[in-house]
């Protein structure tokens, strides 16, 4: 099954195969923008999923569900609403649907009952915690020794090996710190090619980990050839996704641990750190089930850390390295969004255009968690969007 959750299904009957084909056109039409159309196509799987026997019928029922609360900003038919409360009472404790259809029920019920939506978080990332393998300690080890290694000293060393291409643009920070809507402006200018949250980042740090023999350590014994090396296999990359675009926006979020590697290796690259208030940032990916690699996700006190250190890092990042990162509030697109976004467009050194004003109208596919608000005019919601909820 494709889409945020591989779901392991027991039958491979005709009627769940078309079932899971249903799931599929609906996630992309979700991605395209099409939301209605996706809700549509969501319903007619939660209709379908009743008529399937076992547990496979809950679990596609929980898909349903996760998807329409997400859709609709947690507005669910009071059917519907019972529908996941009979889901989630069915399944047995560790079954994945089983937290799928608790943080729906959780956004579900979130604008009327603040407390039994934590209480469906709570249960939610519970369950999910007990099946990721997260050490706290060691996180704040490599944050220390990224820190350590990415000095001036190290960075002027790679400089002959390093790529003057301007055309990478770097988007970076917290998952729900805003990341998506920054990119989605970008998107809307001419000459720019919004890439989403590309995985090639991490692949040149597990290839320094294979060749130098450690990430994050390793990266001490990179040579200018080697610098030279891994720059331009990224480049490629961007060239074959985007070959006419000036610029190509790589929005993974979780780059944010490797910007000392992205200022020596794209020395001439516009790098934009995200940020929004530190409890709205960590409420909102708290209630958020991801696809994966957000293992620190699923615990209050680790997502708590894991911003700490995170934020510890970029400091220490933009002390050394003054003007190289430019700092984009998410409050501050909110209260003045042409100023803040006219700033954006002119960190990349491509011209301002227009149509980022209405950034909500550029179609593309959009494949994060942040799909649904992209499509949406600016809105101020977001802002303290923690606080009914601080008890």
């Amino acid at each position: 099954m494709k889409g945020p959750w591989r779901m392991q299904l027991d039958q491979q009957d005709e009627q769940t195969t078309a079932l899971v084909r249903t799931y599929d056109a609906a996630a992309r039409l979700k991605r395209q923008g099409r939301i209605e159309d996706a809700a549509a196509g969501f319903r007619a799987l939660l209709d379908g999923a009743a008529r399937v026997k076992g547990f496979d019928g809950h679990r596609l029922a929980a898909v349903a569900i996760q998807q329409l609360a997400d859709l609709k900003s947690g507005r669910l038919t009071d059917p519907e609403l019972a529908q996941a409360e009979a889901i989630a009472a069915a399944l047995p404790e560790g079954e994945e649907a089983g937290w799928a259809v608790r943080f729906g029920l959780g956004l579900a019920v979130s604008r009327q009952d603040p407390a039994a939506a934590m209480a469906w978080y709570d249960a939610a990332n519970a369950m999910k915690r007990q099946t990721v393998a997260y050490d706290a300690d060691a996180m704040d080890r490599v944050f220390e020794t990224l820190a350590r290694v990415f000095d001036p000293a190290l960075i002027a060393r790679l400089a002959p090996g390093s790529a003057g291409s301007p055309k990478p643009v770097f988007i970076v920070g917290m998952p729900r710190s805003g990341t998506t809507l920054v990119e989605q402006i970008l998107a809307s200018a001419p000459g720019i090619h919004a890439a989403g949250e590309l995985t090639a980042i991490s692949d040149l740090c597990r290839n320094i980990h294979s060749v130098e023999g450690d990430w994050p350590a390793g990266a001490d014994r990179l040579t200018p050839a080697r610098a030279r090396a891994l720059a331009n296999a990224y480049l490629i990359h961007l060239h074959k996704l985007a070959p006419r675009a000036e610029r190509v926006v790589d929005k993974m979020p979780a780059n944010a641990q490797n910007v000392g590697l992205l200022m020596a290796l794209f020395p001439n690259a516009a790098i934009l750190h995200v940020q929004r208030d530190p409890l709205d940032t960590c409420f909102g990916i708290y209630r958020q089930l991801f696809a994966g690699g957000v293992d620190y996700a699923y615990d209050q006190t680790e997502i708590g850390r894991y911003h700490q250190g995170l934020m510890r890092l970029m400091d220490h990042w933009k002390a050394a390295f003054p003007g190289r990162i430019v700092d984009v509030s998410y409050p501050g697109l909110i209260a003045d969004f042409e100023v803040e976004a006219r700033r954006i467009v002119a960190a990349t050194g491509m011209p301002w255009s227009d149509a980022c004003l209405e950034f909500h109208k550029t179609e593309r596919e959009i494949d994060t968690a942040s799909a649904v608000q992209a499509r949406r005019p600016l809105f101020k919601s977001g802002i303290g969007a923690a606080d009914r909820f601080r008890p």
